[in-house]
């Protein structure tokens, strides 16, 4: 490491304008690491394939949930690495991630769809690994392994990196501190060279499940310096008693519903909780509206679903 390389500049610091900071999702930097932590079940492969999609595309095609206002219509490059996911369970992932284009006002022709699918061609790559076993890029000691060095080059200009999940990804023993903070280092290192924010899916810890801290920071299984090194946390969980009565959901409705918090975030500041409804149907992941409470939608959303059902998910 060479410090005289990295010593800030005083002077300059002091007289000029700061850089605009560079947001890839609201408080989560290019360059920066960050973690999505959730239950098994609940939706983070789901979530991170819905975001991946909108960021690739240049376009909320996966629903816009949190990227919304941070798109470049050009789409941009994703890396989305899966060590549980094979082939196949992506084709039918990638196509319930899509399956709201066709209803959208963008993409009501052929050659727009076309163009999108040739977007997503282009832009993400997706890279499902079930079987390979645990892929040990990174011991407990930070010495790396040629599959890492591989997915370094894999990332190359890169906008986006998902590691999921992180557990498959490392040898170390998660409840040792030096253990993880060694492994959040390399992942510091993959953001930094590459220039992509990087997101770690993480599993929640028991307590938090069973004690409804869900949307704690806290939350995430194993030593807590994986969540002090990474710079944004988001974590999924099921809705709390207060959020279901506050958006008047049916105790039979509960279960289509999960609560996205923005549990940590460095560089914004901390926002409401979103809830987020599951399609029974697909599993994608729409923002809760009013409309949706007791299964009520809207007249044009309730048409929009009966054209989805009608029309194959597939990018046509």
């Amino acid at each position: 490491m060479n410090f005289d390389e990295l010593r800030l500049n005083i002077r300059q610091t002091l007289t000029t304008p700061p850089p605009a900071l560079d947001h890839v999702l609201p408080g989560l930097l290019a360059g920066t690491v960050g973690l999505l932590v959730a239950p098994g079940a609940m939706g983070k492969t789901t979530l991170l394939t819905q975001l991946a999609c909108d960021i690739a595309a240049g376009a909320p095609v996966g629903g816009g949930i949190l990227t919304s206002e941070l798109l470049n219509p050009a789409g941009e490059r994703v890396v989305f690495f899966l060590a549980e996911e094979s082939k196949a369970i992506m084709h039918h992932r990638l196509q319930a991630a899509l399956a709201g284009v066709t209803t959208m006002p963008a993409f009501q022709t052929k050659s727009s769809r076309d163009s999108l699918a040739e977007r997503l061609a282009t832009n993400l790559c997706i890279y499902p690994l079930a079987g390979a076993g645990r892929l040990h890029c990174v011991d407990g000691g930070g010495s790396t392994s040629d599959e890492l060095k591989r997915m370094f080059v894999a990332c190359d200009r890169a906008r986006l990196v998902i590691i999921d999940p992180l557990r498959r990804f490392h040898t170390g023993e998660e409840n040792d501190s030096a253990h993880m903070s060694a492994v959040v280092s390399v992942f510091e290192q993959m953001a930094r060279q590459t220039g992509a924010a990087v997101i770690l899916s993480h599993h929640a810890n028991r307590g938090s499940v069973f004690n409804g801290g869900g949307d704690q920071a806290s939350a995430a299984r194993g030593s807590s310096a994986l969540t002090d090194g990474a710079r944004w946390q988001a974590n999924l969980s099921g809705i709390s008693d207060r959020m279901a009565l506050h958006c008047r959901i049916a105790d039979a409705e509960r279960h289509l519903h999960v609560q996205l918090d923005i549990a940590k975030a460095n560089y914004v500041p901390t926002k409401e909780p979103v809830v987020l409804r599951r399609n029974p149907t697909t599993g994608a992941l729409a923002v809760w509206t009013p409309a949706m409470a007791h299964g009520r939608r809207s007249p044009a959303r309730s048409n929009a679903v009966a054209k989805t059902r009608r029309t194959p998910g597939a990018v046509k």
